[in-house]
């Protein structure tokens, strides 16, 4: 199937056909955690919480409707999940590092995400040869890592700034983030093939 005749049916298609691996039936039980961990936060946390918990569902559910790979799928669902806790819970502040942890991780992620996106899209460099896509792939993934790290930083200054003052910003942390998200990028095209795995063909 691809885009240009089906519309984006295939999106649909993916979220709705059924889990057949060990590996699917984690990767849709990691989103259960998600709806789970949202019903908890709304009983005993606030609004900001479950703002948090809002986007981290959308998070968890986008690898399914790209019809992302086992591996992919559950790994993203998890590491935006353990984000979102981190957050809730403060760890980011209780362990210092920790931060940078989850920006390396969440942001390869994220961009390994990216470029499954272009592959559904049917975009990702037709034509060009091995080496030449393994180059673009990590050029790719490394440029989409840092701009998400970018906005990620935007929004946790817009969120000190007029939601909630306990959000930590600072100079050394901002750009301590954007350097580890770019370096999770880098890796994340270098071993994008393993990472994707095979897409679910709607």
């Amino acid at each position: 199937m691809t885009t240009s005749t089906t519309g984006h049916h295939w999106l649909v298609a993916n979220f709705l056909r059924p889990a057949t691996t060990a590996g699917q039936w984690f990767a849709d039980v990691v989103r259960l955690l998600g709806l789970a961990s949202l019903v908890v936060v709304a009983i005993g946390w606030g609004f900001v919480e479950m703002a948090v918990f809002a986007l981290a569902l959308l998070g968890v559910v986008l690898p399914r409707f790209l019809g992302a790979g086992a591996v992919l799928d559950a790994a993203f669902g998890l590491a935006v999940l353990i984000a979102a806790w981190s957050a809730v819970v403060d760890l980011y502040n209780i362990v210092s590092w920790w931060d940078i942890v989850v920006h390396f991780v969440l942001n390869g992620l994220v961009a390994a995400v990216a470029w499954l996106l272009c592959l559904r899209l049917g975009v990702a460099f037709p034509g060009a040869g091995k080496r030449r896509r393994f180059a673009l792939t990590v050029v790719f993934t490394t440029a989409f890592g840092l701009a998400t790290g970018a906005l990620w930083e935007i929004g946790e200054w817009l969120g000190h700034t007029y939601i909630d003052d306990t959000i930590y910003v600072a100079y050394n942390d901002t750009i301590g983030d954007i350097a580890a998200g770019g370096a999770g990028s880098v890796l994340a095209g270098c071993v994008m093939s393993p990472l994707v795995g095979a897409v679910r063909r709607a």
